[in-house]
């Protein structure tokens, strides 16, 4: 490995940044016994994986309107408010999640991030600890996402991304 190609990059540099907004929660969002999609609260995200035993739904329909929080893919999920601030997991399947409040999706730029390194790079101290400094709030731990975008991603080429997510 060649530490010298190693770069610094906002993570907004390296992925897609975006969350479900209050507007869409409030005038589109409808829990659902019977939807097809299940929404990704932050109790659904723990220890770098997602726990589905509590799970709501949306119809496919409610996520296909909302499309810049549907979760796909090698999307990686992230909590950014509340008792479980600072979890995060990667999206294994398309069309079958969908972002809830409080939880913010990162979606690597192709041929810039691989996306199983940013997701093992997000689970890092190092990025624990950007989290935990940046965060507002005591009681309820939150922090913004033009914040998060700003947040420090040590990138290597991406060959060695793939050999080191490997």
């Amino acid at each position: 490995m060649n530490f010298e190609e190693w770069k610094e990059k906002r993570l907004g540099e390296v992925a897609k940044i975006t969350k479900l907004s209050g507007f869409e929660f409030t005038k589109c969002f409808n829990y659902v016994d019977d939807g097809d999609i299940i929404a990704i609260r932050a109790l659904n995200v723990k220890n770098g994986t997602l726990d589905l035993t509590d799970v709501k739904r949306i119809t496919s329909s409610t996520s296909c309107g909302l499309t810049r929080s549907k979760l796909y893919k090698n999307d990686i999920v992230l909590t950014y408010t509340g008792a479980k601030f600072g979890e995060v997991a990667i999206i294994k399947y398309n069309n079958k999640f969908h972002l809830a409040p409080n939880v913010a999706k990162a979606t690597p730029l192709e041929n810039i991030c691989y996306p199983y390194y940013l997701y093992c790079f997000m689970r890092s101290d190092n990025f624990h600890t950007q989290l935990i400094n940046y965060s507002v709030g005591s009681s309820q731990p939150t922090i913004p996402m033009n914040i998060i975008r700003q947040l420090s991603v040590l990138l290597p080429p991406l060959s060695e991304q793939k050999t080191i997510a490997a």
